[in-house]
C-alpha cells in the first residue's frame, strides 16, 4: 500500500462514508492522500452479497478520490479486540504511516462500531510500540478523529463540507445495496420512509453545518485534548 495522510477505518463498507465522507473529499482536494479500511466486507447486512459490497465500496471509493481502500477481513458482528486483530491493524497502520486516523465514536447503537473504536485505540497505541515486531518500523499516528455514526453528541469540532458535499452523497449512494429501496429490498431503517439513513444524515450534515453558517458540516470529538504547536494556524479557525 502507498503512505497516506489520512486512514479513515470503518467497522462496515459504508461506515465511513456515512460519518466522515465529506471530511475525507475535502482533504483530498486539498491535496492530501487517503486511505480506507473496511474491518468487515459487512457479510451480514439484511441486503447484498459481499461481492455487491465490495462493487459498490470500489465506485464509493472512486467518487472520494481514495489512494487505496482494503477490507481487512474480520467477521461482521464479531469484531474482537484481541492480539491477532490488534496485530492486523498495526501492520497496515506501520505500512500506510498516516498522520490522521478516524475511527467511529466510542458510543454507538451497533456493537461492531464501539468494537472498532476500541481496535483502533488499541492498533494505534501499540503501533508505537518498539517491542511489538512487525514488518515495517513503529510508527503512532499523530491525531484520531472520531466520527459519528447513529450517535449524534455535540462535536468538539466541526469541519465545513459544503463545497464537497455532492462527493460525498454520491460516495453514500453508491452503497446501493444498503440505501436503495427496491422490490428484492428488504426493508429496514436504512432505506425505507422519510427516516431512512441517507435522509437522517444529510438532516445532521446540515444542522452541524448550521451551527458554524455553512450548507453543511461534519462533526468529530476527540478523545484527549486537542494540542496546538502553531497558534497562527488557528487564525483559520472561526468561532
Amino acid at each position: 500500500m502507498d503512505k497516506v495522510d489520512v486512514l479513515a477505518v470503518g467497522a462496515h463498507p459504508d461506515d465511513v462514508e456515512v460519518g466522515a465522507g465529506g471530511v475525507l473529499a475535502k482533504m483530498i482536494r486539498l491535496g492530501a492522500a487517503a486511505g480506507i479500511v473496511d474491518l468487515t466486507a459487512g457479510e451480514m447486512a439484511s441486503n447484498g452479497t459481499v461481492a455487491e459490497r465490495r462493487r459498490e465500496s470500489v465506485e464509493a471509493a472512486d467518487h472520494l478520490g481514495l489512494s487505496w481502500r482494503k477490507c481487512l477481513g474480520l467477521s461482521d458482528r464479531g469484531i474482537e479486540v484481541n492480539q491477532e486483530n490488534v496485530a492486523a491493524l498495526v501492520e497496515l497502520i506501520r505500512e500506510a504511516r498516516p498522520q490522521l486516523v478516524l475511527c467511529p465514536y466510542w458510543e454507538d447503537r451497533h456493537p461492531d462500531h464501539v468494537q472498532a473504536c476500541r481496535l483502533v485505540q488499541e492498533a494505534c497505541f501499540d503501533a508505537g510500540l518498539s517491542q511489538r515486531t512487525t514488518s515495517f518500523p513503529p510508527f503512532r499516528p499523530r491525531a484520531v478523529w472520531h466520527y459519528f455514526l447513529s450517535r449524534s453528541p455535540e462535536p468538539k469540532f466541526i469541519v465545513d463540507i459544503s463545497e464537497v458535499y455532492e462527493i460525498k452523497k454520491a460516495a453514500l449512494l453508491a452503497h446501493d445495496s444498503q440505501f436503495g429501496a427496491g422490490r428484492k429490498r428488504t426493508g429496514t431503517f436504512l432505506n425505507s420512509g422519510a427516516g431512512n439513513l441517507p435522509a437522517l444524515i444529510e438532516s445532521r450534515d446540515r444542522y452541524y453545518g448550521a451551527l458554524i453558517g455553512a450548507h453543511y458540516g461534519e462533526g468529530f470529538t476527540l478523545g484527549t485534548p486537542l494540542a496546538v504547536y502553531n497558534p497562527l494556524a488557528l487564525l483559520e479557525v472561526r468561532n
